[in-house]
């Protein structure tokens, strides 16, 4: 009995507790624990390759972030004779013009946005005539106006804005008015407000007798070679004889709607049935349709040059100068539709003419000055 007390209650082996040890340290090393260190391991580095792989996504991302628009542009080069329309978005177009009522006739037609109180009959237009004011809602927002960037100065007169429009007389009686040298002073003078237009700005030419010419059917970029093919454009005209020219008045006038004249030179013509509230008029000196034309454009700033007033008739009565300034002025409102009109400064060659460009300029919160072309 005594034994096997003693044996039943011996104390454990001072060994065990290092048996135990060894058997947990053996268990760090086994296949399963290796197996799942390696399962750490791997996912560890897949979490970093991921945010390196969405780091390099986000900088990508914001580098972009301020990129324009995908956009068209039409570069000229010099063997290019076509004139460099301004920058334009494949986004959707979007138009002035009215949609047309269902007609088997083509009609090219300008209207306004909104209607006009003067109501003229219907006339046939033709097909092959421009209409000028087609295509011109693409970008010609007129947000921006008066933003301190851009403008122009013409005979001392100033106007702002990045859209910038010449209206030109070149009927008969400019020859004997401005005379040779005041011919060549205002071909300079063009040339030297078109160089001095900023980049950003664009710019059209528009020169008026009983009809119009259109330098570009819409603005173009002030860049070196619009800026020449303009001034190469502008010396055919005003004919004497030491002035130089190649026509009188107008090219719509000499060569009508072909678009081109004897020297391949290109023109936008601009007749009286291509602006609706101006259709069936006819006469000389016709200011009113060059302005109109103009607005349709949208320009930020406009510059008049004449030196008289239009000889307008409608059914062979002659218009009064008031009657025609407030069909210009209700056409610009219609266009630009209850926004910010355009700024018009009138220039008189000698102060002839002063009653009409005096009141169009008031109007249209412009400048009014008189210049002998020769003297400048």
């Amino acid at each position: 009995m005594s034994e096997q007390r003693s044996t039943r209650f011996r104390p454990p082996e001072q060994d065990a507790p290092n048996d135990f040890l060894a058997e947990d340290e053996i268990g760090e090393y086994s296949p399963e624990a290796q197996r799942k260190k390696s399962q750490v391991f791997s996912l560890g580095v897949a979490f970093l390759v991921h945010v390196i792989i969405f780091s390099i996504l986000a900088l990508f991302i914001i580098a972009n972030f301020d990129s324009e628009e995908i956009e068209m542009i039409v570069e000229a080069s010099s063997s290019n004779t076509d004139l460099v329309p301004e920058k334009r978005s494949f986004a959707k177009k979007v138009t002035l013009e009215k949609p047309a009522p269902p007609s088997r006739r083509a009609d090219n037609t300008i209207t306004a946005t909104n209607a006009s109180s003067i109501v003229m009959p219907e006339i046939t237009t033709f097909s092959d005539i421009p209409a000028f004011g087609n295509d011109f809602g693409d970008g010609f927002g007129i947000g921006g106006f008066g933003d301190g960037r851009g403008g122009a100065k013409f005979f001392g007169t100033s106007g702002g804005g990045n859209r910038i429009i010449l209206v030109i007389d070149t009927s008969t009686s400019m020859n004997n008015n401005c005379g040779p040298n005041g011919i060549k002073a205002l071909r300079r003078e063009i040339v030297r407000t078109l160089a001095t237009l900023s980049p950003n700005i664009s710019f059209n030419i528009i020169c008026f007798g009983k009809d119009c010419d259109g330098f570009a059917p819409q603005p173009v970029k002030a860049n070196s070679g619009n800026i020449a093919r303009a001034k190469t454009w502008m010396n055919a005209y005003f004919i004497n004889k030491r002035g130089g020219g190649a026509f009188d008045r107008t090219r719509t006038s000499e060569w009508g709607t072909r678009g081109a004249d004897n020297n391949g030179i290109k023109y936008t013509p601009i007749l009286p049935g291509s602006v609706q509230a101006l259709a069936g008029t006819s006469g000389s000196s016709r200011m009113d349709l060059a302005l109109v034309a103009a607005f349709f454009q949208k320009p930020s700033s406009v510059f008049l040059i004449a030196d008289g007033e239009p000889g307008t008739s409608r059914n062979g009565q002659k218009l009064s100068n008031i009657a025609i300034v407030d069909l210009v002025l209700q056409e610009a409102k219609g266009i630009y539709s209850g926004s910010r009109l355009p700024k018009v400064n009138c220039i008189s060659v000698k102060g002839i003419g002063q009653a009409i460009l005096k009141d169009i300029a008031k109007r249209f919160g412009g400048n009014y000055k008189a210049v002998d072309p020769a003297k400048v």
